[in-house]
């Protein structure tokens, strides 16, 4: 029906999260395309496409199964949402909705980018996953 696409702050990303069109790739047995879609990785991780979801299909689920699979299918797959969480410490542009909260009487989202000491722990834990130090080259500062 499409209402987990209008709850989520994904689908607003650069591609756009649409677990609808996820899905149908999915039924249709689209496994090449499948594998090589990257927008079931910059899911934030909210939840919100399961608590509007009126059929109780479990979005959130469907795009972790989906990202365990690429996984499984080719263990070279760096997503890029893996770079920018590197780097940003989060794989949406959470830090550049300030205007929009404050307009809506909201404080400003809490970012890692404003503790730098944190960001830089995260990194170092990063760091020690394998598929990411032995791709250190993709994560440079």
């Amino acid at each position: 029906c499409g209402q987990c696409v209008a709850g989520c702050p994904a689908s607003n990303a650069n591609p756009p999260l649409l677990i609808r069109s996820l899905v149908r790739m999915v039924v249709f047995g689209l496994e090449d395309d499948l594998l090589e879609e990257d927008t079931p990785w910059t899911c934030v991780s909210c939840s919100r496409c399961e608590e509007v979801c009126p059929m109780d299909v479990k979005p959130f689920e469907v795009g972790l199964a989906i990202r365990r699979w690429q996984c499984r299918n080719d263990e070279t797959r760096i997503p890029m949402a893996i770079v920018d969480l590197y780097q940003r410490g989060y794989t949406q542009a959470v830090g550049e909705v300030g205007e929009l909260r404050e307009e809506l009487g909201l404080p400003p989202a809490p970012v890692i980018t404003e503790h730098p000491e944190l960001l830089d722990k995260f990194r170092k834990l990063m760091m020690q996953v394998e598929i990411i130090s032995d791709n250190a080259y993709m994560f440079g500062d």
